[in-house]
């Protein structure tokens, strides 16, 4: 992320992709989050996009681009991914590691450029203990390790595909992870949580929750919690 925002100001085209496959200063969505990338076994990447080149809201960019991700790692490994908005793809159903965090996307702006920024956790074998239960890797589902350049390449495919039309709506529902089940969802930056049911994604790509007196919330910022 950093290097593509240095290559932003020096001038360089749209669709610009700097990738990598090691990185010193991983960071997410959340502040203090990190994200954990020995050498090798990920795929880090970042690709430079013009704000008013997109044709759409800012605030569409994470899910389309999640879309991106996960379809692209289903073409690419040939199996069933999940979308945990706003932000992560999950292993699907039908794996040992259903529900574990296989990548992670990250959009940031800075005056008119875009940046999505994305990783996924390729050739990993194991983790360590402490996300050794949340997180997992594509050698770990379908077991064997796909070549990066491969991953990378299906994964550009859907990006600029994900531009266009509505479709990437439906994209997100069929994988919606934790649709129609009892959630717990912390407001970030309020020091609020909420719970209701997860009913789907609005027009926008905002969550919608049904509450408890019958009202729909439609959250635009937040983080699923752990199930109880």
């Amino acid at each position: 992320m950093d290097d593509a925002r240095e290559l932003a100001r020096a001038g360089c085209p749209e669709g610009t992709v700097a990738v990598s496959d090691y990185q010193e200063k991983g960071r997410g969505r959340v502040p203090g989050r990190t994200w954990i990338s020995p050498p090798k076994e990920s795929l880090l990447a970042t690709v430079v996009l013009s704000i008013p080149a997109l044709g759409y809201d800012l605030e569409e960019l994470p899910l389309r681009a999640g879309v991106a991700v996960a379809l692209g790692i289903e073409d690419a490994a040939g199996i069933a991914v999940h979308i945990k908005w706003p932000n992560d793809v999950l292993a699907g159903p039908g794996s040992a590691a259903a529900g574990r965090k296989i990548a992670g996307i990250l959009c940031e702006a800075l005056g008119g450029t875009a940046f999505v920024g994305f990783g996924v956790n390729r050739a990993q074998a194991s983790f360590p203990d402490e996300i050794a239960r949340s997180a997992c890797s594509l050698f770990q589902v379908c077991g064997r390790v796909l070549p990066a350049g491969a991953l990378l390449s299906a994964i550009l495919v859907r990006l600029r595909s994900s531009s266009a039309g509505t479709t990437w709506q439906d994209q997100v529902r069929a994988r919606l992870h934790r649709r129609g089940e009892d959630v717990r969802l912390d407001l970030i930056g309020s020091g609020r949580t909420v719970q209701g049911k997860l009913l789907d994604i609005d027009q926008r790509g905002r969550l919608v929750l049904g509450l408890s007196d019958g009202s729909r919330l439609a959250v635009s910022q937040g983080e699923l919690l752990p199930s109880p």
